[in-house]
């Protein structure tokens, strides 16, 4: 296969489709380094106008973004300076706004007393009403004593408009275990240094949603280490926080008529004393939002499994998850799909209860793979617990009647598993 590759201000542009064969990419971390950011940048929570920005400065600075349409930044806009400090170990996420929809922008931070730094990439969300097509890719499970997390350089040579990191995106718990801020802190600069995951955060944007291993394992509620691993989390990925409820993770965001994400939190409002996972607010906005999306595909981000047995995932909250699955069959809300990590394992499995829904389950990025489970039961449709794995989600814009694809790629980018959702025209 033919590869055509660019430079742009010291990063690798590759023109890639799922599939292809891995070629070396240059190293930046000495662009980074040198520009006073020494564990790159990266941008989530992209909206049809506006995008987070995160970085890390090297020490107390005041820090910018520049930012623009131009893949050279020649002409750029600015934000205003924001000074950092030890309180948030000198990490930043600004909000960029007043974007323009469906458009790649080009980004990179400015330091005090430094030159800029490499210039990297993200794409903003269609208008909610446009037809376009939308591709995406999901994993989860980043634990450090498995680095490089090779498998997001094939991520990253699939294109897609945006990356769902869907938990457990430290192992605080692991390896060596973390029980001050700081030590949580470094957790998250140790895989930030790792070079697949700089690639892919170079040049597209991501959603991500926490599991147990941020805090640590089967954690829930009030952990005497929740709150300071959730702020470590909040101060390592760029995820817009609510000025009233700072520390709430559950949103959604829309992708043109094609997709909406739904993206859980499975973790802080558990009670299984009480038979909930996700606690009554955030269960009633998430049956809301399914039933008032006109988005042709409503993908339900849920870091466990929704169909696995066991006490930690949806197995151990029956009564809720057959409250949704009864209110999605209820209500006729077309296009569910639900998407999962945890289980270190890549599957595709039917939802009980409902024949028309299923999981796809994918990962783990980087950690131990469950070569004990054995995908024999009745539910399962595609099974694999060889490899590391991401699922990659196309949604054809054009398409009569809608139809996703959702394809599992190993970390060699060979196809695993291929199937289609598609929807009937009294679905539109």
């Amino acid at each position: 296969m033919k590869v055509t590759a660019a430079s742009l201000a010291g990063l690798p542009w590759l023109a890639r489709t799922p599939g292809s064969s891995l070629a070396a990419v240059p190293e930046i971390p000495e662009l980074f380094d040198a520009a006073g950011l020494p564990f790159g940048m990266a941008a989530g929570d992209v909206t049809p106008h506006g995008a987070i920005v995160w970085l890390r400065a090297d020490g107390e600075s005041e820090v910018s973004v520049h930012y623009g349409t131009e893949p050279s930044l020649r002409a750029f806009r600015a934000t205003n300076p924001l000074r950092v400090s030890e309180t948030a170990d000198f990490t930043a996420k600004i909000s960029i706004e007043g974007l323009e929809p469906r458009t790649a922008y080009f980004y990179r931070g400015a330091v005090s007393g430094k030159k800029p730094g490499p210039i990297s990439r993200f794409v903003t969300a269609p208008k909610p009403w446009e037809t376009a097509s939308v591709r995406f890719a999901f994993s989860g499970d980043s634990r450090e004593w498995y680095q490089p997390f090779s498998i997001l350089d094939s991520v990253r040579l699939s294109r897609p408009d945006f990356f769902i990191h869907l938990g457990d995106t430290i192992y605080a718990d692991r390896d060596w275990v973390a029980t001050e801020l700081n030590e949580f802190w470094a957790k998250y600069k140790a895989n930030r240094k790792d070079p697949p995951t700089r690639r892919l955060l170079a040049e597209t944007s991501l959603y991500v949603t926490w599991d147990d291993h941020e805090v640590a394992n089967d954690y829930y509620g009030e952990h005497p280490l929740a709150k300071v691993g959730q702020k470590a989390f909040f101060d390592y990925w760029p995820v817009r926080q609510d000025s009233e409820d700072p520390y709430r993770l559950y949103r959604s965001f829309r992708w043109g008529r094609a997709a909406e994400l739904f993206l859980l939190d499975t973790r802080q409002y558990r009670r299984p004393n009480e038979g909930t996972m996700l606690g009554q607010k955030q269960k009633e906005w998430l049956l809301h939002g399914l039933s008032s999306s006109d988005a042709w595909f409503k993908f339900i981000a849920t870091s466990v499994p929704f169909t696995a047995p066991g006490s930690d995932r949806w197995g151990g909250f029956p009564k809720e998850s057959e409250e949704i699955v009864t209110f999605i069959e209820e209500k006729k809300v077309p296009g569910v799909v639900f998407l999962a990590a945890d289980v270190h394992y890549a599957a595709v499995t039917r939802v009980p209860r409902s024949p028309g829904l299923k999981e796809f389950i994918v990962g783990p990025i980087g950690a131990p793979l469950n070569r004990l489970a054995r995908g024999v039961a009745e539910r399962f449709e595609f099974f694999s617990s060889q490899t590391y794995s991401y699922g990659l989600v196309t949604v054809d814009g054009g398409g009569r009647p809608p139809v996703a694809e959702l394809s599992i790629f190993d970390e060699k980018n060979s196809l695993l598993y291929r199937t289609k959702v598609d929807l009937s025209a009294a679905d539109l």
